[in-house]
């Protein structure tokens, strides 16, 4: 049973709606809702609890006055997606939006006190504060927190109910033609004098595979020796190492999707064979792509060799991403006639609800007419200039090997 009681809390008057639920060992307790302006939004939030009561739904009291900040520290840990736990990288992503956009407003609520009221508040500061992108990513966020406290019955009703608040359509990213992408991985040929003559041609591969073959720049980190294979013109996805705080974390993709053997080109497979004779150990087990002094390559030395070829290709896009040489890549798969939307979706390892059947329709024969058909726009883009690393190395060093 529920009631509505009227409280003076100053000039305008407040109404709560009080019930009576019970807790465990049969003792009852007595809880509070939100607040009410007025009286018939009280007797409606009264007549919702009633119904609640009937079918079931009434929640632990002391379950409902768990702090937010620990609920979510604990669904962090405990959050599995498709089985699995988050990947390091995502975790990583939810521990920033909690800290930034979560936490200061809803640590130390107690679950039951989260209303559609205060969520729909906080959400208006959070897209004031920090932009609509940030917003939408944050609401994800606490909504899937808030599902989770309502399947364990610790509130009745997921507090995270407007419409929309968690989709938000980020800008296009730029496309760019191949001649753009053969330019930046060319610019990766370089001397930096300021660095002991280091040779960055080490980055030209990585361009290359990223442009054309699709891959993850963690996934590219992840690439061992075994990985390639010279023969049938393949990389086989299998690992992500993406760096979390500045930290290398190696794991598996980022989904099952992502685990996938993909066709590459075969002047671009030229360039890769080449960098596995200079650069990669004899070993199965060797890093593909490695820093100047021989260890995994790390992102700080990814990020400071991308600018400085950007910095020589002024035709490149502002704002220019190493993760946009993807896109590039699904693009060029995507002008393919004939190539469908779940092939292209296998080709660069993209996973969604809609998609479980990709590998279904997407065989190695057309993911090998896929590579070829980009030899032909490569062949276009620059026709005099056949790659061949070691070629176009050796101009840009002298001759240094």
């Amino acid at each position: 049973m529920a009631w509505v009681e009227k409280r003076n809390g100053g000039k305008v008057p407040v109404w709560r709606v009080i019930w009576w639920i019970d807790a465990p060992g049969g003792v009852r307790k007595k809880r509070y809702s939100e607040s009410f302006r007025t009286e018939s939004l009280a007797r409606d939030y009264r007549n919702k609890v009633e119904r609640d009561q009937t079918a079931g739904l009434t929640t632990d009291y002391s379950g409902g006055t768990q702090l937010f900040g620990d609920y979510a520290e604990s669904w962090l840990r405990t959050r599995l997606v498709k089985g699995r736990p988050l990947a390091a990288s995502t975790l990583d992503e939810y521990r920033g939006l909690l800290r930034r956009n979560i936490l200061p407003t809803f640590e130390c609520s107690q679950l039951r006190t989260i209303s559609p009221t205060r969520v729909r508040s906080w959400l208006a500061e959070v897209v004031d504060q920090s932009g609509p992108d940030q917003a939408a990513k944050a609401y994800r966020v606490l909504r899937a927190i808030m599902s989770t406290a309502t399947a364990d019955e610790l509130v009745a009703r997921n507090p995270c109910q407007i419409r929309g608040a968690g989709a938000f359509s980020a800008p296009e990213r730029p496309l760019i033609p191949t001649s753009i992408v053969l330019k930046l991985a060319d610019a990766m040929v370089t001397i930096d004098c300021t660095e002991q003559h280091t040779d960055s041609s080490r980055l030209r591969a990585f361009v290359l595979l990223a442009g054309f073959g699709g891959l993850r720049p963690g996934e590219l980190m992840a690439l061992r020796r075994e990985d390639v294979d010279p023969l049938h013109q393949t990389v086989t996805v299998d690992e992500n190492a993406p760096e979390v705080a500045g930290v290398r974390v190696l794991g598996p993709p980022k989904s099952e999707a992502g685990r996938r053997t993909v066709s590459i080109p075969s002047r671009i497979m030229r360039d890769i064979t080449d960098h596995l004779d200079r650069y990669t150990g004899p070993d199965p087990k060797d890093w593909v792509f490695t820093g100047p002094r021989g260890g995994p390559l790390r992102q700080n030395y990814l990020s400071k060799r991308w600018r400085q070829a950007l910095g020589q290709v002024p035709e490149a896009p502002r704002g220019l991403r190493v993760y946009d040489l993807r896109h590039h890549a699904a693009t060029l798969a995507a002008r393919i006639p004939g190539v469908t939307t779940k092939e292209i979706m296998a080709r660069i390892g993209h996973s969604s609800p809609r998609a479980a059947l990709i590998y279904q329709h997407a065989t190695a024969e057309r993911d090998r007419r896929i590579a070829d058909a980009m030899d032909a726009d490569i062949a276009d883009a620059a026709p005099a200039q056949i790659f061949g690393l070691q070629m176009a190395s050796k101009n840009a060093s002298g001759g240094a090997g």
